[in-house]
């Protein structure tokens, strides 16, 4: 009985080490890719009304598994197995709940005890981002060990790192952060700055209004007459760039402890970076000032998604770019 048990086990061990590790990360992914299908709007939304943010910590985690995946040694057990299918029960768990027991309404009616109103939204995400952090680390080093994590971090990272900028707006929304609502005037004079070099009329007061389009500066307030319509548009921290900041600041650490380079030129790297990211998100609400301006398009589509995509356009050539560097020293 003992020689049959472990023929079977050696048999099943080999079978399942036949099976490609891309299933895996599949199956593991299955609960968010089925969400993403049947709930794609709750991807679409700002930063702070919807999951979104959960697409960039899918493209970390599919880019640094193909990167790792050939370090990782899968030697499966019944245990590992176990651990692997109650982590997927978890994440699939959080979702029944949101979508059958209405738990983001709880969260949110939880929230109303603490948090200011313009935070409300922002606490009940950023929920989202924990319980999928949570699912990546009992995942992973459920299928391999916990070293796993230093090959798979930034996905995790990143999660951790949306939560706790959601918690800080949840008690400071809006321009309740001095030295983070500083940054909003050097913005907009920025943007008016590329507005003038592009020949967009800005007003210094509305009785010189006449043609669209054109547009009104007064405090962190942009008055945007289009040819199609008129805007207003409140430039807060949050929008300001200061969350792609931090992300661009969680991802950019990361980079620097697995580059073998100097100190030196992991901080001109970084400094760089941090520029790179600042300006660029400065860029994006330029460009959403011209959709006003001269286009019919869908504005909170336009505004919700021209961020992220260039973001990810962004950050992937940077580090490209520095890593095709340090390939050359």
């Amino acid at each position: 009985m003992t020689l049959i048990k472990k023929s079977f086990k050696a048999f099943l061990n080999q079978k399942l080490h036949s099976i490609d590790k891309d299933i895996f990360l599949v199956v593991a992914l299955s609960p968010l890719i089925t969400i993403l299908i049947f709930d794609f709007h709750s991807f679409t939304l700002g930063w702070n009304e919807g999951r979104g943010g959960l697409l960039f910590a899918l493209f970390f985690l599919v880019m640094e598994w193909y990167d790792a995946r050939n370090e990782l040694e899968l030697n499966l057990t019944k245990r590992k197995i176990l651990g692997f299918a109650l982590s997927i029960s978890f994440l699939s768990i959080y979702f029944i709940a949101i979508y059958k027991f209405n738990l983001q309404t709880f969260l949110f009616n939880y929230g109303k005890n603490f948090a200011v109103e313009g935070g409300l939204p922002s606490w009940v995400w950023l929920w989202d981002y924990i319980v999928f952090a949570i699912f990546l680390i009992a995942s992973l080093t459920s299928l391999f060990n916990i070293k796993v994590l230093k090959l798979i971090v930034t996905p995790i990272i990143y999660c951790i790192g949306s939560a706790l900028i959601l918690l800080l707006d949840v008690f400071f929304p809006y321009q309740s952060i001095g030295f983070l609502a500083g940054l909003v005037p050097f913005i907009m004079n920025t943007v008016i700055l590329l507005l003038k070099v592009s020949n967009v009329k800005v007003l210094t007061n509305l009785f010189e209004a006449r043609e669209p389009p054109w547009i009104y500066v007064k405090g962190n307030y942009l008055n945007v007459m289009g040819k199609e319509r008129f805007v207003i548009l409140e430039v807060n921290w949050p929008c300001a760039g200061v969350f792609s900041l931090l992300i661009y600041s969680l991802i950019i650490s990361i980079l620097m402890i697995k580059l073998n380079a100097s100190i030196k030129r992991k901080i001109v790297y970084a400094s760089l970076g941090a520029l790179g990211t600042f300006f660029m998100n400065i860029f994006r609400i330029y460009l959403i000032v011209l959709a006003i301006l001269y286009s019919a398009v869908d504005l909170k589509i336009f505004h919700e998604s021209i961020g992220e995509v260039l973001f990810i356009i962004w950050i992937v050539i940077y580090l490209l770019a520095v890593i095709k560097v340090e390939s050359h020293k």
